[in-house]
């Protein structure tokens, strides 16, 4: 096998008759070399197409510019959380190194989890940014980077104890749009359907919910939280079935949102006549749904695009001091699931 051709400053330095440390000089930008060599060595550089090593200079730095990324990017909600990751870190000049679960290591995730992580530690990450997947595996293993220096910033999963940046949609202002638009339409009974209890995200969502429904006069309120292994539709259609008498539906995800409306329709409900369903995160289903779904953009772009700058900051000692943790506001969408609570 051929080996790659990696034009290097010897291979200048001999073209134009200079010594390989004048050429690093002018290269790193350093001062002593006159304005005519200076030239010279830029011209030739440019010409020869020579880019500058960055694995040497980060030896030399003991910086590798790369920030390690276990962000998985199933939903369209989490790819725009992986562009916005990816778009700062580029402006910064700085390398993503995108990792994440796959189905194929679901029986043994912990296990597989620390191979992650050991392949950042083995590149010299700067940061690492992560989600923990619905799980406390990376948790346990987190020491591994903080023993280390090496910088954490957590997305959607606020882990006090873990000493690390997080950053996270206002779980409070995504209760407060919700329950505020189906109350305006007339509403007053409800189904609660939040994720899975001992998620940082779902436990949140799902308490900032019931506490803003209580907070309304007049409100009923049933909260169901199925496990992602039961029938969640089979569920949802039980508690629909058992209570007639509920006008609307807040979701904490759309993908409940649509397990929702499935289940109406196996009920013969009419969706928003007789229920009003909303979700949570505008994923690239909702407006084609029939009808479009009503939910709550958590605007995933920027919550990437912060997790990033807090993590460069960390990285180049401009943040100091404890963890910050930051909540990112979120947007109502008004679509067709929706619609006047009849008497």
């Amino acid at each position: 096998m051929l080996k790659p051709k990696r034009l290097n400053q010897l291979t200048i330095a001999k073209s134009l008759g200079v010594s390989r440390a004048t050429v690093s000089l002018v290269l790193r930008g350093g001062k002593g070399a006159s304005e005519e060599t200076s030239k010279k060595v830029l011209n030739m550089a440019r010409k020869m197409g020579y880019r500058p090593n960055a694995l040497v200079q980060g030896i030399r730095s003991g910086k590798s510019r790369s920030i390690g990324v276990l962000v998985p990017p199933h939903d369209s909600h989490w790819q725009a959380v992986c562009y916005g990751i990816h778009d700062r870190l580029m402006e910064a000049e700085h390398l993503p190194l995108f990792l994440w679960d796959t189905e194929h290591h679901t029986q043994s995730s912990e296990a597989y989890a620390l191979e992650q992580i050991n392949r950042l530690l083995d590149r010299w990450v700067d940061g690492v940014i992560l989600w923990p997947q619905f799980s406390t595996y990376y948790a346990r293993h987190l020491h591994e980077f903080q023993s280390r220096n090496i910088p954490l910033t957590i997305i959607d999963h606020a882990e006090q104890e873990l000493d690390a940046d997080t950053v996270y949609s206002d779980e409070a202002m995504i209760a407060d749009l919700a329950a505020t638009h189906l109350a305006s339409l007339g509403h007053r009974h409800f189904l609660n359907i939040q994720g899975p209890k001992n998620l940082g995200w779902a436990d949140s969502r799902s308490n900032a919910v019931v506490k803003k429904l209580n907070s309304l006069r007049d409100i009923n309120v049933i909260t169901i939280r199925p496990e992602f292994h039961t029938n969640v539709e089979q569920e949802i259609t039980s508690t629909l079935r058992d209570h007639p008498y509920i006008t609307a539906v807040i979701s904490g995800t759309d993908h409940l949102a649509k397990m929702a409306c499935n289940a109406a329709q196996n009920l013969g409900m009419s969706v928003p006549k007789q229920l009003s369903v909303i979700g949570v995160g505008d994923l690239n289903f909702a407006k084609t749904m029939t009808p479009a779904l009503t939910t709550i953009n958590q605007h995933g772009y920027d919550i990437g695009k912060k997790a990033a700058q807090l993590n460069l900051e960390r990285s180049a000692g401009i943040l100091t001091g404890p963890a910050r943790h930051h909540k990112i506001p979120v947007s109502l969408v008004q679509r067709s699931s929706t619609a006047p609570a009849k008497s």
